[in-house]
């Protein structure tokens, strides 16, 4: 009589495999967004809100002007691409089911790293001409309040790059493209808005905004296109820098 094999006790269980979150074609919506995203932000459609009478006035300095531009600005393009990418984002939470342990060490380990290398890079290129980004940034720590630039620089801000640039120009943009095609898209174009405004671009002071944006692109890609942990991570990038920024930054323009 053949007996029925059992089934080792200590076999070990399958290992549950990455899902991949799909963004989805592109929508109308999509486009829309992207498209006031372009308007006010690199054609500077934005800033013609400094021309309405009584506005820069409002402001007790130009820096504080600048800043109620970009709040106006990321309030309106949050709105539209929340609404449009919340169910990705939603979803996309879930990646933290799959080795959870080494994707949480992975969003402080992700930005030391890229801030190692960047520094490796900046010393071999020579010093860097900081970016006008960074220019702004450092003007308004001396006139807008902690918790209003946060809301702004690590709320609103990370959402609305990482909607355009990982889960539009990735995610969505990889359903036409190969994905690793994709990515070096990305990476250029979220360096470059960095610099528009400033009237020049300058190579070495570029790699911080390129490491970052190569160290976000992969975290997207290998955590099967999660919105929701680029996110994270580039929220975590910006709130230490943000932190840096009020604490230490005074000390060193004394």
């Amino acid at each position: 009589m053949q007996q029925t094999p059992v089934p080792y006790p200590y076999a070990p269980l399958p290992r549950k495999r990455q899902p991949v979150f799909e963004a989805g074609p592109m929508r109308r919506g999509d486009v829309v967004v992207l498209g006031t995203y372009l308007v006010l932000f690199v054609l500077g459609a934005g800033g013609l809100l400094a021309l309405v009478p009584g506005f820069v006035e409002a402001f007790k300095n130009q820096d504080s002007a600048q800043f109620g531009v970009n709040l106006i600005i990321y309030v309106v393009v949050f709105t539209g691409a929340i609404i449009m990418g919340f169910e990705a984002l939603r979803s996309s939470f879930a990646t933290f089911k799959y080795h959870p342990w080494a994707k949480a060490l992975m969003v402080p380990g992700g930005w030391l790293g890229s801030l190692i290398v960047s520094a490796i890079v900046l010393v071999a290129m020579g010093n860097p001409v900081k970016s006008e980004n960074q220019l702004a940034i450092e003007g308004m720590t001396r006139s807008v309040p902690f918790a209003t630039m946060f809301v702004v620089t690590v709320i609103l801000g990370p959402f609305v790059e990482e909607y355009i640039f990982r889960h539009l120009l990735i995610g969505k943009l990889s359903r036409k493209l190969n994905v690793w095609v994709c990515v070096p898209i990305s990476v250029v174009l979220f360096t470059s808005l960095h610099f528009i405004g400033s009237g020049s671009f300058d190579l070495t002071s570029a790699i911080p905004y390129t490491t970052l944006g190569i160290m976000m692109s992969l975290a997207y890609v290998v955590t099967g296109k999660s919105l929701a942990y680029s996110y994270v991570l580039h929220v975590f990038n910006n709130a230490v820098a943000l932190i840096l920024s009020y604490t230490l930054l005074p000390l060193f323009q004394q």
